[in-house]
């Protein structure tokens, strides 16, 4: 990835943008952390957040007239958060915080002419700056009219004390009989704030400011405050004139451009998106004392800010949250994860740990999709060798195996050529063989001329990154495909689907349920209402998923609601091989879905139905509401990946019994080894990713050869084999014609032979 490239991800996540209270306020407030701040009673820390970008707070924050509010998104459910209200409450409640930091100083003097808040605010930000500033005001004191505010609005020791910390800064104060152009002579810069007392001839010279830099047509002469006495937000308008002036006067003393890169006022505009149609309206708390809110009073107040965040991407995958961040964040993880040459790359078990389900770009108001980023960095990881070779090892033997020895392809019994050629995928033909066949039955009463195919549709390749071997699967496929003729392929997985019609758009495809959809349904007893998770790989299929529910309509089958279901609904945790880069997380993830609905489940992906039925929750395939008689029940522990092989291979049996006996294999030696395996013996073999094939493998090489370790006296041996990059170990006791197995591991290590 470019640093182009990773600009352009970053850009598309606004998370970081600030929420419409923030943008609102002209001095860059944050509302919403303030506010959080108050609603757990923390005065001190709230105090913190105003000071940061507030000027002289101990004024500003009683007088502000909290131009955010208007922006709030609690506005039409209860009247917006009252910041200004729960300001006032902060700086009157909590202690002033310690010495302000101020940097070294400066050589360059600044005058400022006038004591109002837009004089006293770039005199502020000036001296924290290093600058050394003279505020010149007029009897009885700086301050302008602030000083005949009432003391219920103003008091005059918080004036006071705002204006020692002023002088702790360095700022001098000087009185004049009146302020005249005179006085506007004197410094390297010059500031006037019209919104004190100026005499006429000072006015004439401040005529023509530029409205975005403040600066006046001579160098070095600025002015603000000219906010009209009348105007809603008067005092914080004249505050942000200062700030806007004190920016300018800062560049022009370093001799920079005035506006280049000048960060705008937002006035309320921002790309943050925040969904509300989950918040309930809730009334503003309205302060019982004329004086303003209690401490009580004012916790209530500020709980009743939403925390506007974006985070729907967050909020819904249990994947972007495991990782504690979001993804302008991961992106720039990814980047700096492919950037490293030597060390370990912490961002590997990340990348390899998304589902690809695409539901993060369905929530995201501007598409970014996790499924593309950790794509993308899967291919680079596979192409420069980086990718480890455990992450999807496993996956990817079993897709090696299902288009191999688990493979099939013929017309239907008796035809020479195939309209339809149903195409179950490899996961279904494995834990529901039975169901497979009586599928095909089906199939065949609607059209004769069905034939059957059994192979994988290289989506492990595809989720892995493995781009030359996703490519020559493909092209093996379309190869079978065109030497049956060219028939629709009737799929009944929706991620063989999505695979060939995504990545072999030349082959005519249909999904199974689609074709089922308009025929007519045998009898049948509806079970209580079902929760119905449709498949990631679904996500952009209408069809399919309209067609699920006609059916299930046409048979009476009442469906219990669930929310995040149709395209935006989520992953089971085994797409995108989650399941076999991050097992633990997967089952997070099941159990996330699960706990969307008291009902019990339903699907039409057999992996689906397995991985949610890990849980505990009773799940049904909706091929066991279709055809009865080979029913599975809710409540069946999901197949082992020794049983899904099993499957496969006995349902291969099955076909060509049925259709080709002569081309039957015969069964190898090492598939009649009996072996006794516990429950957490298997429960351990599942976990590790171990066959009980590999084991029968392992156990038949060891009695041929006569090679094994003798593992204590109670007749215990220990046997391995290297089967392909992998060496196996197993644990042992033979009993009679059986293998009693205590426990297995693998490794990828290899053990050189000693020399002579």
């Amino acid at each position: 990835m470019e640093q182009q490239e990773l600009r352009d991800w970053e850009a598309r996540c606004i998370q970081e943008e600030p929420p419409a209270c923030r943008a609102g306020c002209p001095l860059n407030v944050d509302a919403r952390a303030f506010s959080q701040a108050m609603a757990v009673d923390d005065l001190s820390l709230a105090r913190t957040i105003l000071e940061k970008n507030m000027p002289l707070a101990g004024i500003t924050a009683r007088l502000c007239e909290a131009p955010c509010e208007q922006y709030c998104l609690r506005r039409d459910l209860g009247g917006p958060v009252a910041v200004g209200g729960l300001e006032r409450v902060c700086v009157r409640l909590a202690p002033i915080r310690g010495k302000m930091l101020r940097l070294p100083p400066r050589s360059k003097r600044v005058m400022v002419t006038g004591s109002g808040p837009s004089s006293l605010t770039v005199a502020f930000d000036l001296a924290k700056k290093g600058y050394p500033v003279t505020i010149l005001h007029r009897e009885p004191g700086p301050g302008s009219w602030l000083r005949g505010l009432s003391a219920s609005a103003l008091p005059g020791q918080a004036l006071e004390e705002e204006l020692r910390r002023l002088q702790g800064l360095g700022v001098e104060f000087q009185s004049v009989p009146q302020l005249n152009a005179a006085l506007f002579t004197s410094g390297d810069a010059h500031y006037a704030g019209q919104d004190d007392v100026l005499a006429a001839d000072l006015l004439a010279m401040l005529q023509r400011p530029d409205r975005k830099t403040f600066a006046l047509p001579e160098p070095g002469c600025f002015t603000g405050g000219l906010t009209p006495g009348d105007h809603p937000f008067r005092f914080i308008t004249d505050v942000s004139q200062g700030r806007e002036a004190a920016v300018s006067i800062d560049r022009f003393l370093q001799g920079a451009s005035l506006t280049a890169g000048r960060v705008e006022l937002r006035h309320g505009k921002t790309a943050l998106f925040t969904q509300t149609r989950d918040f309930v309206f809730l009334k503003r708390v309205e302060p019982v004392d004329s004086a303003g809110y209690s401490r009580e009073e004012a916790v209530l107040e500020a709980g009743r800010c939403f925390d506007c965040q974006c985070l729907e991407c967050v909020r819904h995958c249990i994947y972007l949250a495991e990782f504690g961040a979001y993804p302008k964040t991961y992106a720039r993880r990814v980047y700096n994860n492919s950037a490293i040459v030597k060390g370990i790359h912490q961002t590997n078990r990340f990348i390899n740990t998304c589902s690809l389900c695409r539901q993060c770009e369905r929530l995201c108001p501007h598409d970014f999709s996790m499924a593309d980023l950790c794509l993308e960095a899967r291919q680079l990881m596979v192409r420069e060798n980086r990718m480890p070779p455990s992450a999807h090892w496993f996956a990817l033997e079993e897709m090696r195996s299902a288009g191999t020895e688990g493979a099939l392809i013929l017309h239907a019994p008796g035809k020479t050529a195939s309209r339809w050629i149903l195409f179950p995928g490899c996961q279904l033909a494995g834990i529901r063989p039975d169901q497979s066949l009586h599928l095909y039955d089906r199939l065949r009463e609607l059209e004769p001329e069905t034939g059957f195919w059994l192979d994988c549709c290289a989506a492990p390749a595809h989720w892995a990154g493995r781009v030359e071997e996703f490519s020559e699967i493909l092209a093996r496929l379309e190869d079978l495909w065109s030497t049956m003729g060219r028939p629709t392929v009737v799929m009944a997985c929706s991620t063989c689907l999505k695979i060939f019609r995504e990545h072999l758009p030349q082959v005519e495809t249909e999904s199974v349920w689609t074709v089922l959809a308009g025929q007519t349904v045998s009898p049948f007893t509806p079970r209580p209402a079902l929760a119905l998770s449709d498949p990631c790989t679904s996500r952009d299929d209408e069809k399919t998923r309209n067609a699920v529910r006609t059916l299930l309509g046409a048979m009476g089958q009442p469906l219990a609601p669930l929310a995040m279901s149709g395209e935006l609904t989520e992953c089971c945790g085994f797409g995108g091989l989650m399941d076999s880069a991050n097992p633990g997380l997967a089952r997070k993830v099941a159990t996330a879905r699960v706990a969307q609905s008291p009902a019990d489940m339903l699907t039409y992906c057999a992996m689906c139905r397995d991985q949610l039925a890990k849980t505990g929750k009773p799940v049904l395939h909706l091929l066991d509401l279709l055809f009865p008689v080979c029913a599975h029940p809710a409540t069946e522990p999901p197949a082992s990946i020794s049983k899904r092989r099993e499957g496969r291979r006995r349902l291969k049996a099955e076909v060509l019994a049925r259709h080709s006996p002569a081309d039957i294999s015969p069964q190898s030696p090492w598939e009649t080894l009996r072996l006794i395996i516990s429950e957490p013996v298997a429960a351990l073999l599942e976990e590790r990713r171990i066959l009980e094939d590999d084991i029968r493998r392992v156990l038949f090489q060891a009695k041929e050869q006569g090679r094994h370790f003798a593992h204590g006296e109670d007749g215990r041996k220990v046997a391995a084999a290297r089967l392909g990059e992998v060496t196996f170990w197993v644990e042992y006791r033979e009993e009679r014609e059986a293998f009693h197995i205590n426990r297995a591991w693998s490794h990828r290590m290899l053990i050189g032979g000693g020399g002579t």
